[in-house]
């Protein structure tokens, strides 16, 4: 055996395993496949697009979006930035886009270059910035099905020891939204009760056996709501037609059911990913069965508004919805519903939200409050 051997064979097995691991892992890195100029980073790496505006200032960014008549740009140091296609000059990217047309023409693109306020195209005539409707569009904006967004939310209280109460709180809404019209339905629903010492006819509390003071349970809260809302969007799509039904009952303000019907006017003032904002104005007809009160219906106006904007880069959103019925003959006893909220997106769909909500019902039963205020912590699911 020679020396060469010997060495081999008095060395630590181990330590020669990680040679040969090492010798495994080091070629394949050594070798042109791995070369540094074909990792995916310096590959994919694209230049900033590149944005002159009409007043000569020149903005370096991602193109995110084009909606509603405005380009969205992330920068590395202003963040996301809005810009108006009309104060627009010169653009230049190399990112791969897909634009579809305020004629619904959809635009497959390599790269996208603007110059002098049009979309350059290499084989058709160039396109007015104003012909553009959306980019990267999903399939319900390309006028294919609905874009169905929604959520469950729920809040649920257990107490006992002083103070023995049980609560129980559901919500949800979802909305099917179309280009032709927009579907909503909402229902929310709550019960609570508390456990009250149960007296004889002398007020005193009554005892078991053991000498247990006997509790029963005694009804707080009981009220559900649902609603139905159908929106038709007309030639301009910000601008809309709608019917709105809705049922709710509340036994502790004597209402055993109220329902309603509108037919309203309704116009989307914001549309931006950031803020929504729609407005409505219409007619109702309200018709409500009083428990003990006589029954009572009227004919009024509604002004609604419903509104979200998104916050800290999209990671809460404060929602506001205020519903309004004017009775045209008695306005005093008209109706005012204000909710005001924040939501938190958690983790796999879950979202927390903090909600105050003020409902103002003029035509209460005589010896009912008129104002309900409530302030609730929510955990629900979204989709």
């Amino acid at each position: 055996m020679d020396k060469m051997s010997i060495m081999l064979s008095n060395s630590d097995p181990r330590r020669i395993h990680a040679i040969a691991l090492f010798a495994l892992f080091i070629l394949p890195m050594s070798s042109p496949g791995w070369s540094d100029s074909d990792l995916p980073e310096a590959s994919g790496s694209l230049a900033p697009a590149r944005v002159e505006l009409v007043d000569q200032s020149v903005i370096y960014g991602e193109i995110t979006d084009i909606r509603d008549g405005e380009l969205y740009v992330a920068t590395e140091l202003m963040g996301d930035v809005t810009i108006a296609l009309s104060s627009i000059l010169y653009l230049e990217s190399h990112q791969d886009i897909e634009l579809l047309t305020t004629e619904q023409e959809k635009l497959a693109l390599s790269s996208l270059m603007v110059v002098d306020g049009e979309v350059v195209l290499d084989d058709a005539d160039n396109l007015a910035l104003d012909q553009l409707d959306v980019a990267n569009p999903e399939e319900w904006e390309q006028g294919y099905g609905y874009h169905i967004t929604g959520r469950v939310t729920s809040a649920i209280e257990y107490n006992r020891g002083n103070t023995e109460t049980d609560k129980l709180n559901l919500d949800a809404e979802t909305i099917l939204e179309s280009l032709r019209d927009r579907i909503t339905l909402r229902a929310d629903y709550e019960d609570s009760s508390a456990l009250v010492p149960d007296t004889d006819d002398d007020g005193n509390p009554k005892q078991d056996a053991e000498g247990n003071t006997i509790k029963t349970s005694q009804p707080t809260a009981d009220n559900w709501r649902v609603e139905g809302k159908y929106d038709y969007f007309l030639s301009d799509p910000r601008n809309y037609l709608g019917l709105n039904v809705g049922f709710r009952s509340n036994v502790f303000a004597d209402i055993d059911q109220r329902s309603y019907a509108t037919a309203y006017f309704g116009r989307k003032l914001l549309t931006r990913e950031t803020l929504t904002l729609d407005a409505e104005l219409g007619v109702a007809y309200v018709d409500t069965d009083f428990v003990v009160t006589e029954d009572d219906s009227y004919t009024g106006a509604t002004i609604n508004l419903t509104a979200e904007a998104q916050l800290f880069d999209s990671r809460v959103t404060l929602y506001f919805r205020q519903a309004n019925i004017i009775n045209t003959s008695s306005t005093e006893k008209s109706i005012y519903r204000t909710k005001l909220g924040l939501r938190f997106p958690l983790f796999l769909g879950l979202e927390a939200a903090a909600e105050a909500s003020a409902d103002y019902d003029g035509g209460a039963a005589e010896g009912k409050e008129k104002l309900d205020e409530t302030l609730k912590f929510r955990i629900g699911y979204t989709w």
